[in-house]
């Protein structure tokens, strides 16, 4: 058939040697195309050209204004809380110069629509899992190991938590170590992501069912931190009273045990989370 036979019927060549719709582009910047001369023609009847044919508008520099503005959150938890940052970019990735800054301004960027993308970082996302071994957990954050125990159908840890975070505290008055013997001590918030992962603070049911299975000597009784502004104001009450944090339900935060008068009492009761800081005793999931 040749060249020009397999050419015509992909490009739909007429038998009358019309020219070929693919048509070269011109050199220079101006391009006259068959609706310019339907202006020319009809501009003295004043008839005006169909607009049917029009392309999206452009700017100057020829590029179409993008359909989205991108609202970027970045969110950062941590043991002290959660910090927002927000930020907003018209969603273009730019290759010329000037683009970004054109689609930024408050009159270039786009209104149509709007996409949120959050970004989440937790600094207890990567911790690695404990490892358990008989009756002992070895918390590899820090390498420090616990005894556990099975009370009332759910896995407990049969020691104080004594991993470091932002606000816990220890106390050496006397020095002594109390964190080695008692745990370290946590305001309420850093109490719920003190545990290592699979494990977590106790529900006041776990507590309750646990309380009526163990000896009173099971639990701690290392006294409790007061603060004010986020800084210590005393530690005392040291084998007096014990405490743990608890699963909030109702005004029940906590769980306190005394250890004096003649009185072995154990009770839930409510504590400000924030003025004051009590010890860690972790249930598994």
């Amino acid at each position: 058939m040749g060249v020009l036979g397999v050419f015509c019927l992909v490009a739909g060549c007429s038998d009358d040697g019309s020219s070929s719709p693919l048509q070269p582009v011109a050199d220079n910047d101006t391009e006259v195309s068959s609706s310019d001369e339907a202006v020319d023609n009809n501009s003295s009847s004043g008839t005006k050209p169909s607009s049917a044919s029009s392309t999206k508008s452009s700017d100057s520099t020829g590029e179409s204004d993008p359909d989205t503005t991108v609202i970027h959150e970045q969110v950062i938890i941590t043991d002290s809380g959660t910090v927002t940052r927000t930020y907003i970019s018209s969603g273009v990735f730019c290759w010329t110069a000037g683009c970004e800054e054109k689609y930024s301004s408050s009159s270039a960027a786009p209104k149509s629509s709007e996409t949120k993308i959050v970004f989440t970082e937790s600094s207890s996302s990567a911790a690695p899992p404990p490892t358990i071994e008989g009756d002992k957990l070895k918390d590899n954050r820090d390498g420090k190991s616990y005894k556990i125990q099975s009370i009332a159908g759910k896995m407990w840890m049969a020691e104080n938590l004594n991993y470091e975070t932002s606000n816990s505290f220890c106390s050496t008055e006397g020095g002594e170590d109390h964190c080695a013997k008692y745990g370290r001590y946590y305001v309420y918030a850093s109490a719920q992501r003190a545990c290592p992962e699979g494990w977590r603070i106790p529900t006041v049911a776990e507590v309750n069912a646990a309380d009526a299975e163990v000896p009173h000597e099971w639990w701690s009784v290392g006294g409790r931190f007061k603060l004010a502004d986020g800084k210590v104001t005393e530690f005392g009450l040291e084998n007096e009273q014990g405490y743990i944090w608890i699963q909030a339900e109702g005004e029940n935060n906590s769980f306190r045990v005394k250890n004096y008068n003649d009185s072995d009492d154990h009770e839930l009761q409510h504590s400000d989370g924030a003025e004051r800081a009590y010890n860690v005793r972790c249930v598994q999931n």
